[in-house]
């Protein structure tokens, strides 16, 4: 299969990266995660992304996480994201050549976190460098403005690859809120692009813009209610894909309030109530909650209809 022929389509998990209680990574948790994500009709994942954690962790663990990801998906999972990106062009030349010798169908990249591109040129040179070394693999771009503070528009950066080439670049994570930027770029050289939607408290207007596939967080234990709100939208009901959508931005409200944002160490505590598996800590500096506040989040959530939902 060629690099253009690559697609996805519908929901990609943005999976938390499980932790023992002193720290280190908790890989016995993988198989089982994906298995719970099937059983949610999420059969995509985007691994050592910001959910999962990947700038708090070191190369080794990265790649053995990688690893684990790609072998406990076989069979299971459609396609495998390895996000590659850090602050050293180096660092993910060696975690693309990784992610492609252990069999990931994709990889993404932020852009370097410290010495930052301020263009789309620049962040399409990154881009250049960091493809060769997983020339057969599909290249996403990762856009997280809030948290890389490259603040370009993607339009400008698709733009800039008409002469800057990177012959595996397929398409682009795309978490903001910027909808006219996205929907350029859903058209940009005649939708050649494939353009991943992540903002899971505003899916449906992605939707309605063209897209077809979504990265998140939430997805990992609440994948049901995201596909009930596809199915809806495909089959022309718009008001259930609207009661969908309005309920997942009444829990993700509860979150926020709770935050800042999408709060990693909040998230993993939802995941494991939910799932019943224990995802463990964040790694610091993000914070463990105490068992009073994560108690009243967690009557919250029962109030608004939150577990049923899920089920």
């Amino acid at each position: 299969m060629s690099i253009m022929d690559f697609q996805i389509d519908g929901l990609v998990a943005a999976p938390f990266t499980p932790m023992k209680d002193n720290g280190e990574l908790n890989l016995s948790l993988i198989e089982p995660y994906v298995d719970y994500l099937v059983s949610q009709g999420v059969l995509n994942t985007f691994v050592c992304g910001s959910t999962g954690e990947g700038a708090s962790l070191s190369m080794a663990e990265r790649k053995m996480l990688a690893e684990k990801w790609v072998s406990a998906g076989k069979g299971k999972l459609t396609n495998v994201i390895v996000h590659v990106g850090g602050c050293s062009i180096t660092d993910s030349q060696e975690l693309a050549r990784h992610a492609e010798s252990i069999g990931a169908q994709a990889i993404a990249s932020l852009p370097t976190c410290v010495f930052r591109p301020t263009t789309g040129k620049q962040v399409a040179e990154q881009l250049q460098i960091i493809g060769a070394a997983a020339p057969s693999l599909p290249l996403f771009y990762y856009h997280l403005p809030d948290m890389s503070k490259v603040n370009i528009m993607v339009e400008d950066l698709f733009d800039a690859l008409e002469t800057v080439k990177v012959p595996t670049f397929r398409g682009c994570k795309y978490t903001d809120y910027n909808m006219m930027d996205f929907g350029r770029c859903l058209v940009h050289s005649n939708g050649k692009y494939i353009m991943m939607y992540g903002r899971d408290e505003q899916g449906l207007c992605a939707l309605v813009m063209g897209a077809t596939s979504f990265v998140g967080s939430t997805f990992n234990y609440s994948g049901k209610v995201y596909n009930r709100m596809r199915a809806a939208y495909d089959n022309g009901d718009l008001e259930a894909a609207r009661k969908e959508q309005l309920f997942s931005q009444r829990f993700m409200k509860i979150i926020f309030d709770h935050g800042p944002g999408m709060d990693i160490g909040l998230n993993k505590y939802i995941m494991s109530m939910v799932s019943g598996m224990d995802f463990g800590p964040p790694r610091p500096p993000m914070q463990r909650r105490s068992e009073e506040e994560l108690a009243k989040i967690k009557a919250k959530l029962q109030a608004c209809g939150f577990f049923e939902a899920v089920k």
